[in-house]
């Protein structure tokens, strides 16, 4: 508790101080028996839930004529339509992230009937379900993630990787050395391009990845919508690289968060080797989640970009913690550092879940309703114009509307969940650009 306690008085110091959704090329439609017909085309695929606003029951009764798509404002014809029970249903590719801070979540996480109880829900999954296992802030693990399990079908390897997870969180004082939880910010200005680049090679060598790994480089809007370059390194930081009016280049370099790096391996991941499954995202935290908002905002475009539903079991924070998060977390947003509320946000950006756990049957029962959410979403997608193209950094908003009559012809009061944007893919901008080579030819 004293890191934590630490990085907080830290951070006020430094305050003080100085779906695509998915676009993809493919599309698989529902077709006679088990053949599955893949045609060369373009769909944004949307998994929406709708439950019952007074019950929160999940809705599984409703047609495609019930839901209307917009995108960018406009309604879109929806192609794709898939239910539960249906055999065009994708598998889930579920990973689950427990944060093992021995003053946040990992202090329950001790507690082997806790994992036995979780363990037992991911058991009664359907056989072509996967599960993957992944640990932040455990006790010896030297980067700070570890994977205990990749995604597999054999509960039985699941089973052993929750019940490895007790012996993983940090003793008391254990990691109050280490530099867990450090937030660190630092601002480079040169008075022109080349200037910036020779101060940026020292950065590159310290956020070198393996051999192999390279930078992840895009240009963005950001909130004042200017565009800029975002750079992520192979270890996750990320730079904000600006040009400014006088004609200067800043960089922001942050640090605070193993989120980036972690959703960069978990969306290379699924797109790899797991392209047709419906990825997914739990993530086990006390609500603290220490990320500069720069860091927060490539991980939710990773996610919409890949189309990966990121939901939160929340614990409950130490009682200092919640004492003093209302003054930590004003002065937090100032310099663009997300104290905590970030899960909540990922969760509603994405579509997903964030769910308060308290007593020790709320981890499994909460697990239980995200999966049963997930299996219980709508697919729907709609096909992409070919003359809808764009440089693929832009971001186009999504917004789903369900309208349905009960027995007594009244509007039914719904409640929908699904992601609230989509990028379209970055090939179609290089095929755009072979294109237009060849037209010039």
């Amino acid at each position: 508790m004293k890191n934590r306690i630490a990085f907080l008085a830290c951070a006020l110091l430094f305050l003080i101080g100085p779906f695509i959704v998915r676009a993809q090329e493919t599309k698989t439609l529902e077709a006679n028996g088990d053949e599955v017909l893949r045609v060369n085309t373009r769909v944004v695929f949307l998994d929406t839930l709708v439950r019952e606003k007074r019950t929160g029951v999940a809705v599984s009764d409703l047609k495609l004529e019930n839901f209307e798509v917009r995108a960018d404002g406009r309604r879109r014809e929806v192609s794709y339509f898939a239910r539960e029970g249906d055999k065009g249903r994708r598998p889930l590719a579920l990973t689950l992230i427990f944060d093992l801070r021995q003053d946040g979540a990992g202090r329950f996480m001790r507690r082997a009937d806790i994992l036995a109880a979780m363990a037992a829900e991911l058991s009664k999954l359907p056989p072509a379900d996967e599960v993957a296992v992944v640990v932040v802030n455990a006790r010896g693990a030297g980067e700070d993630h570890k994977w205990l399990t990749g995604f597999t079908r054999e509960r039985a390897q699941t089973t052993i990787a929750l019940a490895a997870i007790p012996a993983l969180v940090p003793e008391k004082n254990e990691n109050d050395s280490g530099d867990s939880g450090h937030a660190s910010r630092a601002t480079l200005k040169a008075d022109d391009a080349e200037q910036m680049e020779t101060q940026l090679e020292d950065i590159d060598k310290a956020h070198r990845g393996e051999a192999g790994e390279g930078d992840e480089t895009e240009e963005i809007v950001d909130k004042k919508g200017n565009r800029v370059t975002r750079v992520v390194k192979p270890d996750g930081t990320v730079l904000i690289r600006r040009v400014n009016k006088d004609g200067s280049t800043t960089v922001d370099l942050s640090g605070a968060s193993d989120l980036p790096r972690l959703t960069r391996e978990i969306t290379r991941l699924t797109a790899q080797e797991r392209p047709h499954s419906q990825a997914a995202v739990v993530y086990i935290t006390d609500g603290i989640v220490p990320i500069f908002y720069a860091e927060r905002d490539y991980v939710e475009t990773k996610m919409l970009r890949s189309n990966v539903i990121f939901n939160a079991l929340v614990t409950d924070m130490k009682t200092v913690f919640k004492f003093l998060l209302p003054v930590v977390k004003p002065l937090g947003n100032w310099v663009g550092l997300s104290i905590a509320g970030s899960a909540q946000h990922l969760a509603k950006r994405t579509g997903g879940e964030s769910l308060k756990v308290r007593r020790p049957t709320d981890y499994a029962s909460g697990l239980r309703q995200v999966i049963g959410n997930l299996n219980a979403r709508y697919s729907l997608g709609f096909t992409l114009a070919e003359t809808e193209t764009d440089d693929g950094q832009q971001q186009h908003t999504l917004e789903v509307k369900v309208r349905a009559r009960d027995a007594k012809g009244k509007d039914r009061k719904l409640e929908v969940k699904a992601r609230g944007g989509y990028y379209l893919p970055a090939a179609e901008k290089k095929s755009e650009e072979v294109k237009k080579e060849t037209v010039n030819r």
